[in-house]
């Protein structure tokens, strides 16, 4: 699941005109049974080839072409509603399950397609596949699924004294791991407002969550304002930086050495090793709590939009495009963890750190998806908004969870 990418405003503009341009007079009304329109978050030139291998192994198959339009990450979804609401809706749409919820009225079901094809589901991961879904309905096929890590320098943990985190760690080793670092003048943590993250982590510490089990909001969680707390006390003793708006922070401080570890998931492990110039580690959340490790999951798939024309040539399309042999390869490329369990060993093989198996194993046993809601969107700007000032401490997490429940209404 791709969350962020480095690129700059002017840069995004061009990359979404170079891309849609190519591919502007692509919309449902000129779409074909032979001829569909995949709507895919796109880095860049190098990002589109790869994708474009994904495409056209849906016609090497026997299906329709599939041409690729799309933006970078950071601008795809703000496009994608007003395409899903017009002419130019594209047959085959990747959609990230936190945001499924939100495209509902847009996005078909795909329950009766997958039964009628004979798709066995259960060869997907279990926590990939009800990430896909809303409401007990199936709207995407995971292509990439994943729980929450931390990612660590190995170098720096030796150089303070710090025993190497292992999964299933809890409260207590982190507190006495931070306390090497603090020793030795350096900061373990890195702090972040993003959604996932933040809300993962207090899922670790106490268990609280902003979003329930059932999609519902409750920002008046008191548990959650308390995990806040927590995250606060972090920052103003020296284990963790403060908080910013720029959610690559974390991952920049981190190549560059300013911190110990930080929050992402394994979407971005094999890249984060590939910049650092240090031996990366990987392990769970800590748990401040006796029901052992917790970490929220996320992942991204492939569904069909309601004004597809031909949604059984974009069901064939999706299957492909999920297909072991193809998620293999993207699992080979380090490009996603695979949605697929039968394509996840050949990630593992090719990521090539130690223990990694292990330690995602533990978390996706300890997991649950990060449940989508309409107002999802809105909760991350606020986060982005009131959450710095809570984990900063310029307000209390309950002062600060009283703000965003007004602001979404509650």
């Amino acid at each position: 699941m791709k969350r962020r990418i480095l690129v700059g405003v002017t840069a995004a503009a061009a990359a979404w005109g170079l891309l849609v341009g190519c591919s502007a007079s692509s919309s449902t009304s000129n779409q074909s049974k032979d001829k569909l329109v995949w709507s895919m978050w796109i880095a860049g030139s190098s990002d589109k080839a790869a994708w474009q291998q994904v495409a056209n192994s849906v016609s090497a198959q026997g299906g329709p072409k599939v041409t690729i339009q799309g933006a970078p990450f950071n601008d795809y979804f703000t496009k994608l509603r007003t395409q899903l609401s017009t002419g130019s809706a594209p047959c085959v749409v990747s959609i990230q399950s936190l945001r499924a919820a939100n495209y509902t009225d847009v996005l078909r079901p795909i329950d009766s397609y997958a039964k009628k094809g004979g798709l066995d589901l259960s060869e997907f991961d279990t926590t990939a596949l009800n990430g896909m879904k809303v409401d007990g309905k199936l709207y995407a096929l995971p292509y990439d699924t994943g729980p929450m890590l931390l990612f660590y320098n190995k170098d720096l943990f030796r150089q303070v004294g710090a025993a190497e985190p292992k999964p299933g760690w809890t409260l207590a080793d982190f507190t006495a791991a931070a306390a090497k670092f603090k020793a030795a003048g350096k900061t373990m943590f890195a702090s972040s407002v993003a959604d996932m993250n933040l809300e993962s982590m207090i899922l670790g510490y106490n268990g609280g969550r902003v979003i329930k089990a059932d999609g519902t909001l409750d920002p008046s969680n008191p548990t959650f304002a308390k995990g806040l707390d927590w995250l606060s006390s972090l920052v103003k003793n020296g284990t963790a930086t403060q908080a910013s708006a720029d959610n690559d922070a974390p991952s920049n401080n981190f190549v560059s050495k300013k911190v110990g570890m930080y929050l992402d998931g394994p979407w971005s492990l094999l890249d984060q090793k590939s910049k650092v110039k240090f031996p990366i580690g990987v392990t769970t959340i800590p748990t401040g709590h006796t029901s052992g490790p917790a970490t929220f999951s996320a992942g991204s798939g492939f569904g069909i939009s309601k004004q597809c024309a031909y949604p059984d040539q974009a069901f064939k399309a999706i299957r492909t495009m999920t297909s072991q042999k193809v998620l293999t390869t993207l699992a080979r490329q380090g490009r996603a963890f695979p949605g697929r369990t039968a394509a996840q060993q050949t990630w593992y093989e090719n990521a090539h750190i130690d223990g990694v198996e292990s330690v995602l194993e533990t978390a996706q046993k300890a997991s649950t998806p990060l449940p989508g809601n309409k107002q999802s969107d809105q909760l991350q700007q606020l986060f982005s908004q009131y959450g710095i000032q809570a984990v900063n401490g310029q307000q209390s997490g309950a002062e600060t969870m009283k703000s965003i429940a007004g602001q979404l209404g509650q």
